[in-house]
């Protein structure tokens, strides 16, 4: 390719506040259309809109962790514009001075997204079209739920590195209790600006804006499809259009919506029913408190105070509810390595393909097989079956041991008495591992552990073995 890839991205999260932005709504996804309205967030006459302290701290929470410059004095603006799913045909956001400026944020391949600011606005309602009957219904339970908007600086140079930003994005809203950032319920989408230049070149060419993106694959594919139709615009010979299109994620294509409006377009003014907010230090100091531990530093925290590898408390941190259970469990059962081990093969499979991020199991439940397995009650084996029986039937791990007979009573005499006749059932074998075959013993080893379950930890099973081996030496 003979051109550079400029991208830049306008990430909308919806906060996790109790209510919206600026009245007492319910802000719940997910109720039936049209019950979570009210006067104020429908745009009555008369009604008068209140702003959510929530939400403003959110928003100072998320510029501090991106690094921003927090604006001690921030006010809000009237941006107009006329579309159904926006019932007051104007939208409460911000423009000149929005609550953070000035942030960054670092991708693994080493670019730093400059992040021009960080705006707290409201949301618009959700359009739904029926193509076959030709028409369209608006749910307005979204009117006027919190959002912030995360604007960047056009840093980034491919698909990947969008896809990178906005995935640590999402993430670090989660671990700030800020944002649930699920992508297929939209309370996290992204705008795309897309741009190519000639290699080397310090001028910018003409950009196009991709509305409304909301998953990882939609984000990758409209970028690399924009890419190509500006390239073969340019190649020919034309010019590419700066305009807003949108993506066709059956098609793979995108499709021009409108010319790119400017501010101008929209009509700001400043909200008269909103006062200005002025932050003082104690206010900054109170939303950094809030902060809870975010990925890199619990990865620091595994590392160097439990002791974990690199790569187990880089999979631990992938997600904040599963960094929580394993976090859970160790304050009960501070045993931090195999917690960490039967965690990652057994809790975290059986999780990774669903949607909901929940551990259909206690931390405590969890936390009692793990013991029952470090001090031989159960063997390996049993546990794993264990938490299979509680993620799909429920129940206490000991109970479910006892029913399933999965509980060790150690038997050395009845072991003693299985090994010696196996080994005297299997010369050959014997002898092949006398003669330097050393993975002979784990055959023995599973043939025992097999027999005797219930009857004898791998523990003993070893010991006793080694013995009877010892005696048969050459």
């Amino acid at each position: 390719m003979n051109y550079d890839v400029v991208v830049g991205l306008e990430i909308h999260a919806e906060l996790s506040t109790n209510t919206k932005a600026f009245c007492t709504c319910s802000a719940d996804f997910g109720a039936d259309p049209n019950t979570h309205i009210c006067p104020v967030c429908t745009g009555q006459p008369g009604a008068l809109p209140i702003i959510n302290h929530g939400a403003v701290e959110y928003a100072i929470r998320a510029g501090l962790t991106f690094d921003c410059d927090i604006n001690r004095y921030t006010k809000f603006e009237r941006k107009n514009y006329f579309y159904p799913d926006l019932p007051k045909a104007y939208q409460i956001s911000q423009l000149d001075l929005p609550i953070c400026v000035n942030g960054k944020v670092e991708l693994s391949t080493g670019t730093v997204v400059r992040i021009n600011n960080i705006h707290l606005e409201e949301d618009a309602g959700k359009l739904f079209h029926d193509d076959f009957y030709g028409q369209s219904l608006a749910d307005y339970n979204r009117c006027s739920v919190p959002l912030i908007e995360i604007v960047t600086e056009p840093d980034m140079h491919s698909a990947e590195e969008a896809v990178e930003f906005v995935s640590k994005i999402g993430l670090y809203l989660k671990y700030l209790n800020v944002c649930d950032a699920k992508m297929q319920e939209g309370s996290i989408r992204a705008d795309v600006n897309i741009s190519i230049k000639e290699k080397g070149s310090e001028k910018l060419g003409n950009r196009t804006e991709i509305k409304n993106l909301n998953s990882f694959r939609s984000i990758q594919r409209a970028i690399e499809y924009e890419v190509k139709r500006q390239s073969e615009i340019l190649d020919n010979g034309g010019t590419v259009v700066q305009e807003t299109r949108k993506f066709d994620d059956t098609m793979g294509t995108t499709s021009s919506m409108r010319s790119k409006e400017n501010a101008n377009d929209y009509r700001y003014f400043p909200e008269p029913d909103i006062m200005s907010i002025v932050f003082t230090e104690e206010d900054i100091e109170e939303a950094r408190r809030n902060i809870p531990l975010l990925p890199h530093q619990r990865v620091d925290k595994y590392i160097n105070e439990y002791g974990l590898t690199d790569e187990d408390a880089r999979v631990l941190t992938l997600e904040k509810y599963l960094s929580d259970f394993y976090d859970e469990t160790v304050a009960i059962y501070p045993q931090y390595k195999n917690v960490s081990n039967l965690f990652q093969t057994e809790i975290m499979r059986r999780v990774k393909d669903t949607e909901e991020e929940v551990v259909p199991i206690s931390a405590e439940g969890f936390a009692k097989v793990c013991e029952m397995t470090d001090k031989n009650i159960v063997n390996r084996n049993d546990a794993k079956t264990i938490i299979r029986i509680m993620f799909e039937e429920g129940g206490e791990p000991e109970e479910i041991a006892k029913a399933n007979n999965f509980i060790v009573v150690e038997d050395a005499g009845e072991t003693e008495k299985f090994i010696e006749e196996l080994l005297d059932s299997n010369p050959d074998l014997v002898k092949q591992y006398f003669d330097g075959k050393t993975n002979m013993f784990g055959f023995f080893m599973g043939q025992t552990n097999r027999a005797l379950r219930g009857k004898a930890t791998p523990t003993l099973v070893r010991e006793c073995l080694e013995k009877a081996l010892d005696k048969r030496k050459p």
